[in-house]
């Protein structure tokens, strides 16, 4: 009997396969339930704008053809609403194909990959796979530690990757803060932002558009997504800013037709519809809000977040965070335990409509009373 664990790359059998928020439709399967709200995956709770519902359908009327390999009219509408060069674009199936290409280029056995301790499960698997050592830094107050990234870069770091916002615990990292990393590494070495929560992060603190450094910083490799601010996680789309050269290298090694065309309709129609986009963001805002009230009042500690989810600690009440998951689920909410970041006190919760979210207020205040 052949064991093909022993034939395919090394660095494959050292993971564990991805482990996605459960659907609602296998938790109602599962516990019998008719009513069921999901804030585990920080999907967008609006859906998306009413305008890429319709570019994707009228899309659908020409399925038969095949898309346009290179997104030429979504990379023109990057251009024309932010002034992204097309020539420094690359097109993937959401932001995680992008680092999937952008580690394939560039990772391997002679490299290490420097990440911030509890980041996105995603960069260790690539750098695993690639057979590179991981180097992981611990947090400041669930922070990213600028210092000890900068301290742990060697002459073999090819990867400094970091999300920001960072998921699973949303604090952010200042465009100061950033630029400093950036003046700190060799042109070797490669800065990897994960901006999947962009949108959500634009006016806190001392932000700043990350796409404005990359005239003098030519190893700064920036991933944005349309699965989150912009309700497009089932279409699968995202976009990778990079020197034209990376961004050429990356172009050869990505799939023809890698996106297809309905989210390249969606994502065309959803950058023009910025009224729906300021209607989500600001909902996040005010909603994030009742969350740190709410955790307030009942005693547990809302760790503060840029981000559209609060990663909540039931440490101070020394409660088990997989126990009060496991209760929510039986009424009907779905909400992410951080026990596979070995964070076992600590919950996300993906910030939901009003309404949405005062269902898990009533459901958590009545298990806290239980409990505790």
């Amino acid at each position: 009997m052949i064991d093909f664990a022993e034939l395919c790359n090394g660095g494959l059998t050292r993971i564990k396969p991805y482990q996605a928020g459960r659907p609602i439709e296998e938790v109602k399967r599962e516990l019998g339930l008719e009513d069921v709200i999901k804030l585990a995956s920080n999907e967008n709770p609006f859906g998306m704008s009413p305008k890429a519902l319709k570019a994707a359908q009228k899309v659908l009327t020409e399925g038969n053809f095949y898309p346009d390999s290179n997104g030429y009219y979504l990379k023109q509408k990057l251009k024309n609403k932010w002034g992204y060069d097309p020539l420094c674009v690359t097109l993937g199936a959401g932001s995680n194909e992008l680092i999937n290409l952008l580690f394939q280029a560039f990772v391997n056995d002679k490299v290490n990959v420097v990440l911030p301790e509890y980041s996105f499960v995603v960069y260790s698997m690539e750098a695993t796979v690639n057979a590179a050592q991981v180097k992981t830094v611990p947090l400041k107050n669930y922070c990213a530690d600028i210092d000890g990234l900068i301290a742990a870069v060697d002459e073999r770091t090819r990867v400094v990757a970091l999300a920001n916002p960072s998921n699973p615990i949303g604090t952010g990292v200042s465009g100061a803060e950033l630029e400093r990393l950036l003046n700190a590494l060799p042109e070797s070495t490669l800065l990897v932002i994960d901006e999947a929560y962009n949108e959500f992060n634009e006016g806190q603190g001392d932000y700043v558009d990350s796409a404005r450094l990359m005239g003098t910083h030519p190893n700064l490799v920036i991933s944005r997504t349309f699965s989150k601010a912009y309700g497009l996680a089932g279409l699968r789309v995202g976009y990778m800013l990079t020197n034209p050269d990376i961004a050429s290298l990356l172009n050869r090694l990505r799939a023809p037709f890698n996106v297809n065309a309905p989210a390249l309709a969606a994502a065309e129609a959803a950058i023009d519809d910025q009224t729906f986009i300021r209607k989500v963001v600001e909902n996040n805002t005010r909603e994030r809000e009742r969350f740190y009230a709410f955790c307030k009042e009942t005693g547990l500690t809302a760790i503060p977040s840029q981000a559209n989810f609060v990663a909540i600690d039931f440490a101070p009440l020394k409660l088990d965070a997989q126990q009060i998951n496991q209760e929510l689920l039986k009424q009907g909410v779905i909400v992410r335990p951080l026990t596979g970041y070995q964070l076992p006190t600590l919950l996300r919760v993906s910030i939901g409509t009003p309404e949405q979210n005062e269902r898990f207020f009533s459901v958590l205040r009545g298990l806290l009373k239980e409990y505790y």
